[in-house]
């Protein structure tokens, strides 16, 4: 294999595999898109943004044999969800091998002050959404007999530990791990494998100044490493899990933290 100055390179650890990335043109989305392309995936990136989203195509490293797509996509609806997979069904030649669900939302809310908007807003994207998208790409996998899938939803430590203002987040997370542990037991014998991974504060700027300020404090004092995680550390985790390194690995929680 050759890149694009013919200089020779390294097959990637996921060369040949179509990757599905929820949230894709996010902070760690789009950090996972980079990586497993680079990893010679062929990436769908699924997003609700569609400027962003094509942009995220756009940037992706292309070995020449990859086809880098852009779906737009509600995640919360059953309809769009189950359009994205028919498309995909046209488009590449067999079924995703790995499923990354990183679309999500925090919007931070004290308890006593929460309307019902906010919080079915949070469990729609960040719970129904991991529902639907993984049941949607996992029937795929089961009708194409794909022998090496690997699905990986993101959950968060906070669903262990809480936070002030995020009991509507935290709930929706512990459901996801909840769920994909479950999924996990159901799909093993179709050759699927299923983990989630729990991050602690990573800096993907989605919230504001004020949070973010009081985010990095709180780091500073709480985690052994001092500082805030990365979306590219989080995206090698991702890629480990995806691979045919982790085989042995399903139904795992997997914290990456930091030291908290």
């Amino acid at each position: 294999m050759a890149d694009k100055s013919g200089e020779a390179v390294r097959p990637g650890k996921l060369a040949g595999r179509l990757a599905v990335v929820t949230g894709g043109s996010g902070g760690i989305g789009g950090a996972v898109c980079q990586l497993f392309a680079k990893e010679g995936a062929s990436v769908a990136v699924v997003d609700i943004n569609e400027d962003k989203g094509q942009e995220m195509v756009a940037s992706l490293p292309n070995m020449g044999s990859q086809q880098h797509r852009f779906y737009k996509t509600d995640v919360t609806s059953s309809k769009s969800v189950n359009e994205m997979a028919t498309a995909l069904k046209t488009d590449y030649p067999s079924a995703p091998s790995v499923v990354v669900t990183c679309a999500g939302v925090a919007v931070p809310c004290y308890f006593l002050d929460m309307d019902e908007a906010t919080y079915d807003q949070t469990i729609n994207i960040n719970q129904k959404g991991t529902f639907l998208v993984v049941q949607a790409m996992a029937r795929l996998m089961v009708q194409d007999k794909v022998k090496n899938g690997s699905i990986i939803t993101i959950g968060s430590v906070l669903a262990k530990v809480g936070n002030f203002q995020f009991s509507h987040y935290t709930a929706t997370k512990g459901a996801v791990v909840s769920m994909t542990r479950n999924i996990a037991m159901e799909l093993a014998e179709y050759g699927i494998r299923c983990n989630v991974i729990n991050p602690a504060y990573i800096d993907t700027n989605i919230l504001d100044e004020t949070w973010e300020q009081f985010m990095a404090d709180y780091v500073q004092q709480n985690t052994f490493l001092k500082r805030a995680g990365k979306p590219s550390e989080v995206a090698n985790l991702c890629l480990f899990l995806a691979s045919d390194e982790s085989s042995y690995m399903t139904g795992q929680v997997v914290d990456i933290t930091g030291g908290q």
